[in-house]
C-alpha cells in the first residue's frame, strides 16, 4: 500500500494529465478547459446525479486526449467537421484510459464524445452528448473578440446544426444562453477550476497498483509521440526497479521507483518531435530546449498531493554528484539515494537502447562510459558498481520491458491505421431546421 505522505485522490490523476496536455499544446488545454466549464454548467441544468457529473467533467478535461499532431488538432478545433476523421483521436483516448478503473467511466464518454444525435442506431451515453454540444460552442469561440458580441453568431451557428445535439442538452443550453454569466465564465481560462472546485469530488484514495496503471498511462502519452521514445520510459523503469531491490530497499519504495521512472520524462512533452528523433548531434539552442525537461516533469509531479517524493526520484535524473546536472544543480548531499538510482537507471537504459542515431551500445563500452561518470563523480560508484556487477540480469529486465512497451505501441499504431481507414460519421449537419419551443423563446437565436 501507500505510505500516508502518498495519498491520491482521482483529481490529482487528471490534473496531471490535463497539465501534460498543456506541455503538448496550451491551444489545447485551453480548449478542454472552456469545454469543462460549459459541460459543468449543463450537467447542473439538467440536474445530473454526482457520479454522472463527476465522469462528464473529468471527460471533458481530457476528451481530446487522444490527438497526438498538431494537424490532428488543428481539424478537430475547427466547427466545420465534416467529411474528415473526427473519431480516431476519441477512440484512441478510449484506448489509453479504458483499464484505468478511476477513468473508465470518463473513458467510455470520451469514445463517443463525437456522436451525432442524428444517429439513433447507437447505444451512447447521454454524458457524450453533453461534451459534444459543450465541445461544438468551444470552437466557435474566437479569442481575439469579446465573447459576448460572439453570442448571436454561436447562436445561429449551432441552431443551424441542432439535429446533431440531443434535444434535452439543447434545452438545458438554451436557459443558459440567457445569462451573461456563462459566456463570461466559459471565456476565462481560470473558470474550469470553479467548475471543479465547486463539485463534489470522490475522494477515494488510490492504491500501489492503480497508481501503476495510471504512470502508465502518462508514459505512454509521453513516449507515443515518437516511435524513438515509445520505449524509453519503461526501459528506465524497470532499470530503476531492479537496481532499488539491489540495493536493499523495501518492495513498496521498488514499486515507487519504478512509477517515478515512467513518469520521469513527463517533460519531455515540451519538446517538439524534431529534436527527439534528430538524427545527429543537438545545436546549443535545441540542448537549452531538451534541459527544460526535467524541470516541467518536476513542476507537474509536485502539484500531485502526496508527490513531493516522488517528484524528486523523477526529475532529478540528470542531476549529478559533482553539482554539475541540470536544472537545479542539486548537491551530492541532497541528491538522495533513489534520485540517484534513477540517474544511473537512466544513462543504463540511454546507453543500452537503440538511438535514432546509434545502435545500443556493447556491454563493454557501457560499463566503459559508467565507470567514467563514477570516477568523475557524475554518478554515485556503488550504484554503477551494482549495475555492473549485475549487467546481464539488469539488460534482460530492460530489454524485456522495452520490447512489451514496443508491442503496446505498435498495437495502438495499428488501431489508429485501422480507424483511419474505417468510414467516418457524418458529424454535423448543415441543414437548417426549426428550433425547439426553448429555443424559439431565447430572442438571441433570431436569424437574420
Amino acid at each position: 500500500m501507500l505510505s500516508v505522505e502518498n495519498q491520491i485522490h482521482i483529481y490529482d490523476f487528471v490534473r496531471v494529465i490535463s497539465e501534460a496536455i498543456n506541455l503538448v499544446s496550451p491551444s489545447l488545454n485551453k480548449h478542454h478547459k472552456i469545454v469543462t466549464c460549459i459541460a459543468r454548467r449543463l450537467v447542473q441544468a439538467m440536474k445530473l446525479k454526482s457520479a454522472d457529473a463527476q465522469n462528464i467533467i473529468f471527460a471533458a478535461l481530457l476528451h481530446d486526449i487522444g490527438i497526438f499532431s498538431d494537424e490532428e488538432r488543428d481539424r478537430i478545433l475547427t466547427f466545420e467537421a465534416q467529411g474528415i476523421d473526427v473519431n480516431t483521436h476519441a477512440h484512441l483516448g478510449y484506448e489509453l484510459l479504458r483499464h484505468f478503473d478511476p477513468l473508465a467511466e470518463s473513458a467510455e464518454l470520451i469514445k463517443h464524445h463525437h456522436a451525432s444525435y442524428c444517429d439513433k442506431g447507437k447505444s451512447v451515453p447521454l454524458g457524450c452528448y453533453i461534451i459534444h454540444l459543450a465541445d461544438r460552442v468551444a470552437v466557435l469561440f474566437d479569442e481575439s473578440r469579446e465573447v459576448l458580441e460572439q453570442v448571436p453568431e454561436i447562436l445561429v451557428k449551432i441552431h443551424k446544426t441542432e439535429s446533431v445535439f440531443h434535444p434535452d442538452t439543447l434545452a438545458a443550453f438554451a436557459r443558459l444562453t440567457e445569462r451573461e454569466y456563462f459566456w463570461i465564465e466559459a471565456a476565462s481560462s481560470l473558470s474550469y477550476q470553479q467548475a471543479l472546485g465547486s463539485m463534489q469530488l470522490s475522494q477515494e484514495v488510490i492504491d500501489l497498483e492503480t497508481l501503476r496503471s495510471f504512470a502508465g498511462i502518462v508514459s505512454q502519452i509521453i513516449d507515443f509521440r515518437s516511435s524513438f521514445t515509445a520505449t524509453h520510459s519503461k526501459g528506465v523503469a524497470a532499470v530503476a526497479k531492479q537496481l532499488a531491490g539491489l540495493s536493499g530497499f523495501s518492495s513498496n519504495e521498488c514499486a515507487m521507483l519504478e512509477i517515478a521512472g515512467l513518469l520521469h520524462d513527463l517533460g519531455k512533452l515540451a519538446v517538439p518531435n524534431e529534436i527527439l528523433e534528430k538524427n545527429g548531434s543537438l545545436s546549443e539552442e535545441e540542448f537549452n530546449i531538451i534541459r527544460k525537461h526535467t524541470y516541467y516533469t518536476y513542476t507537474i509531479l509536485n502539484k500531485m498531493s502526496g508527490f513531493k517524493q516522488l517528484a524528486r526520484w523523477a526529475a532529478f535524473h540528470h542531476e549529478r554528484i559533482d553539482g554539475s546536472g541540470y536544472p537545479f544543480h542539486v548537491p551530492g548531499n541532497e541528491f538522495c539515494k533513489l534520485s540517484r538510482i534513477m540517474a544511473v537507471a537512466d544513462v543504463v537504459t540511454a546507453l543500452t537502447e537503440d538511438r535514432p542515431y546509434r545502435r545500443g551500445m556493447s556491454r563493454e563500452k557501457t560499463e566503459s562510459v559508467l565507470w567514467q561518470m563514477a570516477n568523475e563523480e557524475k554518478l554515485d560508484a556503488d550504484i554503477v558498481k551494482l549495475a555492473i556487477e549485475h549487467f546481464s540480469f539488469v539488460n534482460v529486465i530492460r530489454a524485456g520491458a522495452q520490447l512489451e512497451a514496443k508491442r503496446e505501441y505498435e498495437a495502438l499504431s495499428s488501431l489508429i491505421d485501422e480507424k483511419r481507414k474505417a468510414p467516418q460519421e457524418t458529424t454535423l449537419s448543415l441543414v437548417q431546421v426549426p428550433l425547439k419551443q426553448q429555443l424559439a423563446k431565447n430572442e438571441a437565436f433570431t436569424l437574420a
